[in-house]
């Protein structure tokens, strides 16, 4: 089994909505993040985990788990 986990985050900037795809090692994330993303200190753990020109764009007001992020 593949010892990561993906992540669809959402972010409010502005007046719109962005998307930012995240693949995490299990082992660097607590169990309670991945099973309650949308927890207040559990968003705040993934938004440190964004690339900082994505974090500093506004608060996350959506994570959906998604199969895998492709680099192409």
């Amino acid at each position: 089994m593949n010892n990561d986990i993906c992540f669809l985050i959402t972010i409010l900037y502005l007046d719109r909505l962005i998307d930012c795809a995240l693949k995490v090692k299990r082992d660097n994330l607590d169990d309670d993040v991945i099973l309650y993303p949308m927890e207040p200190e559990n968003r705040e753990k993934l938004l440190s985990l964004l690339p900082m020109h994505v974090k500093n764009c506004g608060p996350i007001v959506d994570v959906r788990e998604i199969f895998d992020v492709h680099s192409a």
